[in-house]
């Protein structure tokens, strides 16, 4: 088995392979110092701590992988140690700025008066009034139909009076059956 490898659970046939490994070998304290260098104090973080070595182990399975289906040696790539190196830098600065907008995103919405305040921009009251229109939405859904349509009256402005006109009955019937299908609503949702 001199001429195969194992990368990502499955086998490559690389005429040149030994190049390879010896190059990447190579590489690797390079590559590490680079990562180093660019996570700065954060490289002691624990979930920065492996980022090098995951996004290293990508780079050599992507290259290996594109070797063998391209039917590429490393012979005919001119400087196998600029390339490794330049794979990885492309993909770690990437990596790391998906981590950074992802943790500038996390940083946004850091706590709840915070919500709150977002939530006043957008002409909600609270993280409150936001909790409510979820939990309203998903009883809509509940609701028969004269429910949602007698619901959807109400949200349109119109008076009991004026549904009760609408549905033939009077205005007392229809807050009642409303109101009994509602109770019967919360007793199915436990609550």
């Amino acid at each position: 088995m001199d001429n195969l490898q194992l990368f990502g659970g499955k086998l490559y046939r690389n005429i040149k392979q030994d190049e390879f490994l010896v190059s990447a070998r190579r590489v690797w304290p390079y590559v590490h110092a680079h990562a180093n260098r660019e996570l700065g104090d954060k490289r002691h973080d624990p979930e920065n701590a492996t980022l090098a070595a995951e996004v290293w182990e990508g780079v050599l399975r992507s290259i290996a992988r594109s070797l063998y289906r391209l039917r590429v040696s490393c012979a005919e790539i001119a400087n196998m140690d600029s390339y490794l190196i330049g794979a990885f830098r492309h993909r770690f600065n990437r990596t790391r700025h998906r981590q950074q907008k992802r943790e500038r995103t996390i940083q946004l919405v850091a706590s709840v008066k915070e919500l709150d305040s977002l939530a006043m921009k957008h002409g909600m009251h609270s993280s409150v009034d936001v909790e409510r229109r979820i939990l309203a939405k998903e009883i809509f859904v509940l609701m028969d139909e004269w429910m949602k349509r007698v619901w959807t009256a109400r949200r349109y402005g119109y008076s009991w009076k004026e549904i009760g006109l609408h549905l033939g009955i009077g205005e007392d019937r229809v807050k009642m059956r409303f109101s009994y299908k509602l109770s019967v609503l919360r007793v199915r949702l436990g609550g």
